[in-house]
C-alpha cells in the first residue's frame, strides 16, 4: 500500500459537472478551505514565497507591477486583490518617492510665502532661505554617506529642516531690522544683534537638537533615524546662521547711499524698506493689549491654565494606542480594499507558533504530545479573531484519512496503540488463502510510518510544520483582525492558554506579522515615555544652567509642559491615536517650544539687568520678541502643514498636530511667562539688577 500525492485537477475543468466535482473535493479538504478557497466556494487564493529580502523594496514594488500586468493582460476574472506584508513595503516605497517629491517644493514654496509677509522685502526671504538651504544639502550628504535610506518618517526631513531652519533666520533679521528703523547704521545693527543673539541662537538649537536626539531612546528604527538626522540637521543650520546671515547683510544692497546710512531720515525708513507698516503696528498693538490684559489679570490666567491642565490629563487618560494598515492609508487605496478582501477569506495577518517539547527524542513523532496542540487549535478556533490554524496535526489526520480510504472516522490522530488491517495470503493444506490480519502497533510508529509515506511519495511541506529532528513545532495561525488592541488581546489569550494548559516539559515562542505590531506599537508607548521624560529633564536642566537659576529654568519649562499636557489632551478628547506618528509631536514641540521660552526669557533677563522695572521689562520683551516668536510659529508651523499633502495618513495627521501645538506653545510662552513672572516675582528674584 502506498500514499499518492497528486494535483488537485491536471486539466482546468470545463463542464458544469466537471467543476461541481472540483468544487465537492476542495471543500471536503481541511488543508484548503479558506485558505486557497474561500467557504462559499466563490474566491480562491494563489500564494507566492518571494526569493527576496522584505526590505528590497525597489524589487517587491517591481513584482507588484508585474502581477498587476499579468492580471490585465489575461482576463477572465471579476476581480482580483494583491496583499500581503511584501505589498505593503512595496506601497511604502512607492509613498515615500511621491512624498519626497511633494514635500520639499511645497513647504520651500510656503516658507518663501510665510517670510515675504513677515519681512516683505527680498532679503527677508533670501537670507533664511539661503542657511536651509545649504543645510539640508549637508544633511542629505551625510545621510548618503552613512548609507541612511529614506523611509516613511526621515522622508519628512526637508519639511522639518525648513522648518526648523528659518526660525534662526526670523530671530536674527527681525533683531537686525529692529535696529535698523532705530537708525543704527548696518555694521553697528550686525554686531547688536549678534551681542543680543548669538546665546540665545546657539542655546536654542542645542535645545531643539536635544529634544530630537531624546528619540534615539526609541528602539524603532524610523524613529531613532530621524531623531539623529534632524538634530544633525538643526546644528548645522546653527552655525550657518551664525556665519552666514550677518554676512549676507553686510553685502545684500537695501538702496541706502552712504550719506543716509545710519540716519533715522534715510532713504530707506522713508521708502518703507526698514520701516513699520500698517500691518506691523496692527499686530504689535495686539501683542500689547494682550500683554497688558495678561498683567492686569495674572492669577485668574493662572488659574485657567491649572484648570486647562486638569481636563488634559483626562484626554490623557484617554488615549489609545493603535496602528493599523487601515489607519495608514486612505479607505479607497488599493492595498486598503486588499486586505478587507483576504480578511474575508482566509485572514491577512499571521501567527507562527513555535511549539517545543523536552524530555523525549522526536517529540512530535508522539500522538499524545500531537493531542496537546490539537486542544490548544480547538481553543484558537473558538477565538473570534482567529481564521484558521495550520499545525503538523492537519497533516497527519489528512495522510490518515487518505491512507484509510478517505472514511471520515479516520480523519484523527492516531490514538497510543493501532490495529492495523491487512490481506494476507496463508498456504494451508495446499491451497492459497487471503485472510485479513490484525496487527497492533504503537500510535508514535504509525505516525513515523505516515511521515515516511508522505515524504516518499514527494510531499514537500513538511518542513513547514516542523523541523528535521521532530523537536520544534511550527502551528501557524491566521487571523483578521487589523487592529493591535485586538491582536494584543488574542496574543495574551494565548500565553494564559499556554500557562495554563500546556503539560510540563512544554513551552512556546510567537513570531510573525502580529507580534511583530503589537511589539511595535508597545515600543511606541515605552520610547514615547522614555524620549518625553528625557528631553523635558535634559532641556530643564539646560535651561537652569542659561538662566543660572533652577527657578528661571522651571519657569521656562512651564509653557512647554502645558503644551504637552494640551496636546494629549487633544488626542485622547478627539480620538487621535499614540502611533509611529503621533509619538513625534510631544519631544518636536518640546525641542522647537523651548526656543519660545529662551527668546523671551533672555530678552526679559536683560531688560531688568539694563534697570528696567519688570511691567516695563516685559512690554519691552514683547515688542522686541514678541513678533519674532509668533511669526516663527506660525511660519514653523504652517511649514509643517506640507505634510497634509503626504498619502501617509500618520504623517498627515502629525502635520496638524505639530501646527496646532506649536501655535499653543507660542501663546503660552508669550500668556504664562508674564503671568507667572508678576505673581511669582520674590520667588524669581525678578527685580532690576546686574544679576542677569
Amino acid at each position: 500500500e502506498g500514499l499518492t500525492i497528486e494535483k488537485i485537477f491536471e486539466v482546468i475543468p470545463e463542464t458544469p459537472g466537471e467543476m461541481k466535482s472540483l468544487r465537492r473535493r476542495v471543500l471536503e479538504n481541511d488543508l484548503f478551505r479558506n485558505s486557497f478557497f474561500s467557504e462559499d466556494g466563490l474566491r480562491t487564493g494563489i500564494f507566492v514565497e518571494l526569493a527576496m529580502d522584505e526590505d528590497d523594496s525597489e524589487n517587491l514594488y517591481s513584482t507588484y507591477i508585474e502581477l498587476e500586468r499579468i492580471f490585465e493582460e489575461n482576463p477572465g476574472v471579476d476581480k482580483h486583490y494583491i496583499a500581503g506584508f511584501p505589498i505593503v513595503a512595496a506601497t511604502l516605497r512607492t509613498v515615500i518617492d511621491q512624498d519626497t517629491q511633494r514635500f520639499f517644493p511645497f513647504v520651500a514654496l510656503l516658507a518663501v510665502f510665510l517670510l515675504w509677509l513677515t519681512f516683505r522685502r527680498p532679503s527677508g526671504v533670501a537670507v533664511p532661505m539661503l542657511v536651509v538651504g545649504f543645510s539640508i544639502s549637508f544633511t542629505l550628504a551625510i545621510m548618503v554617506v552613512f548609507e541612511v535610506p529614506l523611509n516613511t518618517i526621515t522622508s519628512a526631513l526637508p519639511v522639518f529642516l525648513i522648518s526648523i531652519g528659518v526660525a534662526d533666520g526670523i530671530h536674527m533679521f527681525s533683531e537686525y531690522r529692529e535696529n535698523r528703523i532705530e537708525g543704527l547704521p548696518r555694521e553697528k545693527a550686525v554686531c547688536l544683534m549678534l551681542d543680543k543673539l548669538a546665546l540665545p541662537v546657539t542655546m536654542t538649537s542645542i535645545t531643539t537638537a536635544v529634544g530630537f536626539l531624546s528619540l534615539t531612546v526609541s528602539d524603532i528604527v524610523p524613529i531613532l533615524t530621524f531623531g539623529i538626522f534632524v538634530a544633525v540637521g538643526t546644528l548645522l543650520a546653527m552655525v550657518l546662521s551664525l556665519i552666514f546671515i550677518p554676512a549676507l547683510l553686510m553685502v545684500l544692497p537695501e538702496k541706502v547711499s552712504a550719506s543716509q546710512e545710519g540716519s533715522g531720515t534715510d532713504e530707506n525708513l522713508s521708502s518703507g524698506v526698514h520701516q513699520v507698516n500698517f500691518m506691523d503696528r496692527l499686530f504689535q498693538k495686539s501683542l500689547d493689549v494682550m500683554t497688558a490684559w495678561v498683567l492686569r489679570n495674572a492669577r485668574p490666567v493662572l488659574l485657567a491654565a491649572l484648570v486647562i491642565c486638569a481636563i488634559s490629563i483626562y484626554g490623557l487618560s484617554q488615549v489609545k494606542v493603535e496602528s493599523s494598515l487601515e489607519s495608514y492609508f486612505q479607505a479607497d487605496a488599493p492595498l486598503v480594499i486588499a486586505n478587507r478582501a483576504m480578511e474575508k477569506m482566509s485572514g491577512s495577518r499571521t501567527i507562527n507558533i513555535v511549539i517545543t517539547k523536552t524530555g523525549e527524542e522526536e517529540p512530535w513523532k508522539n500522538p499524545d504530545n500531537l493531542k496537546v496542540v490539537e486542544e490548544f487549535q480547538e481553543f484558537l478556533a473558538n477565538e473570534p479573531r482567529v481564521k484558521r490554524t495550520l499545525s503538523l496535526v492537519d497533516l497527519i489526520k489528512r495522510i490518515s484519512y487518505a491512507f484509510n480510504e478517505n472514511r471520515k472516522e479516520y480523519n484523527r490522530l492516531p490514538n497510543g496503540f493501532e490495529f492495523l488491517e491487512s490481506e494476507e495470503i496463508f498456504e494451508e493444506n495446499g491451497q492459497t488463502v487471503k485472510r485479513t490480519v490484525k496487527r497492533e502497533i504503537s500510535g508514535r510508529d504509525l505516525i513515523a510510518q505516515y511521515l515516511v509515506l508522505y515524504e516518499n511519495s514527494g510531499g514537500d511541506v513538511l518542513s513547514d510544520v516542523v523541523d528535521s529532528e521532530y523537536l520544534n513545532l511550527n502551528l501557524a495561525v491566521t487571523i483578521s483582525s487589523d487592529s493591535t488592541t485586538e491582536e494584543e488581546k488574542l496574543l495574551q489569550s494565548i500565553e494564559d492558554y499556554a500557562v495554563r494548559q500546556f503539560p510540563q516539559g512544554f513551552s512556546m515562542t510567537s513570531s510573525g506579522m502580529v507580534p511583530i505590531n503589537v511589539a511595535t506599537s508597545n515600543e511606541v508607548v515605552t520610547s514615547q515615555i522614555r524620549s518625553l521624560s528625557g528631553s523635558i529633564l535634559a532641556v530643564f536642566l539646560m535651561l537652569a544652567l542659561i538662566f543660572r537659576s533652577v527657578t528661571r529654568g522651571l519657569m521656562g519649562m512651564i509653557p512647554l509642559v502645558f503644551t504637552v499636557l494640551f496636546n494629549f489632551g487633544v488626542m485622547g478628547f478627539f480620538d487621535v491615536h499614540l502611533d509611529i506618528g503621533t509619538a513625534l509631536v510631544s519631544s518636536i514641540v518640546i525641542g522647537i517650544g523651548v526656543d519660545y521660552s529662551i527668546h523671551y526669557l533672555s530678552r526679559m533677563f536683560r531688560e531688568l539687568g539694563d534697570g528696567t522695572e519688570l511691567h516695563d521689562a516685559i512690554s519691552n520683551t514683547v515688542r522686541r520678541s514678541g513678533k519674532a516668536i509668533t511669526s516663527n510659529a506660525v511660519t514653523v508651523g504652517f511649514g509643517f502643514l506640507a505634510l497634509s499633502v503626504s498619502e501617509f495618513l500618520p504623517l498627515v495627521t502629525l502635520s496638524w498636530m505639530i501646527w496646532l501645538t506649536l501655535n499653543i506653545s507660542a501663546l503660552a510662552t508669550m500668556i504664562l511667562i508674564p503671568a507667572l513672572a508678576v505673581t511669582f516675582t520674590d520667588v524669581l528674584k525678578l527685580v532690576p539688577s546686574q544679576n542677569y
